[in-house]
């Protein structure tokens, strides 16, 4: 039984934590948010290295060109050119393509657990994220491909606009250009998946909706983005004040990402989606939801009775 408690409590989090009454439920998004990570952390593990198993082709490609490009910079100077490392990085970006692409379907059951455990919602982990990933795996595998492709686009694009400066200092507009569309789809990603697993959607309706919330409220998006990124920008600024402990700093980020960083900054994601979806989406369709998780403003006229989702 002890082993089957601790694992309970690996993937769905703290046991004994009785539903909310409607006197005690959360007033706003911030306490909603401080609320499920304190009962769900523990189970963020679980879900974290659940996701990260469809990422190791991509952590293992990755590892390979890094000790090749430390085994070039590490030999006699005249052993490689410049050409080299391009070629070797243009490689890298291409085979990075299906290993990006191919987790869109574990990214969407993710987000579904996600999303249900930042609306306080219950979620079994394994059997909703089977679930999910079935019915959303055709269009998730399309936006994790626009993921894998991105980058080799903004390489390219930068490469070949990049050698024309000298003829013309109008070539940065393109650059420009491009930069702006992988910034703008790395915003409007965060609230691709959990649109995608909330709506029955087409791909294009998903993206469009996502892309226009984003610019709407684009100072938040880029605020909510910046917060994800707290961890990496930390251990950058470790790294260079102090350049002696730049491989345990690496080591440590990467442990971190690897074990719950990235869904703890899903969650994030997904709990600002939630606030977007429910403020400016399902006021337009009749029955649906919002405010989810918190008290409603005319609480002492309501009896609270938790939902299943509905969509």
């Amino acid at each position: 039984m002890g082993l089957r408690n601790m694992m309970n409590n690996y993937f769905y989090g703290k046991q004994g934590k009785g539903d909310f009454t409607l006197e005690n439920l959360p007033q706003n998004r911030r306490q909603l948010f401080g609320e499920v990570l304190k009962v769900r952390w523990s189970a963020m593990f679980g879900v974290n290295l659940l996701y990260m198993v469809i990422w190791i082709p991509a952590i293992v490609w990755s590892i390979l060109n890094l000790v090749t490009l430390y085994s070039m910079l590490s030999a006699e100077t005249g052993t490689f050119t410049g050409d080299d490392i391009i070629g070797m990085f243009t490689t890298y970006l291409l085979i990075m393509i299906p290993c990006v692409a191919i987790t869109g379907p574990f990214n969407a059951g993710v987000t579904f657990v996600l999303r249900n455990w930042a609306r306080d919602e219950h979620s079994f982990v394994l059997s909703d994220f089977k679930d999910a990933l079935k019915a959303n795996w055709k269009q998730a595998l399309a936006v994790s491909a626009i993921d894998g492709v991105l980058p080799f686009l903004l390489y390219t694009c930068w490469r070949f606009y990049g050698s024309m400066l000298g003829r013309s200092s109008f070539f940065v507009v393109p650059i420009a250009l491009v930069l702006l569309v992988v910034i703008l789809w790395k915003l409007a990603s965060m609230l691709v998946y959990p649109m995608m697993i909330t709506y029955k959607l087409k791909l294009k309706d998903v993206i469009r909706n996502s892309v226009l919330l984003t610019v709407a409220k684009l100072p938040f998006s880029v605020l909510i983005k910046l917060a994800t990124l707290a961890v990496p920008a930390l251990a950058l600024g470790l790294a260079l004040l102090i350049p002696s402990i730049q491989m345990q700093v690496a080591l440590v980020a990467a442990l971190l990402y690897f074990v719950f960083l990235v869904a703890f900054n899903k969650l994030i994601t997904v709990s600002y989606a939630n606030y977007l979806c429910e403020t400016y989406l399902n006021p337009q369709i009749e029955g649906a939801r919002t405010n989810i998780g918190l008290r409603p403003e005319n609480w002492d006229d309501v009896t609270y009775i938790p939902q299943d989702d509905e969509d």
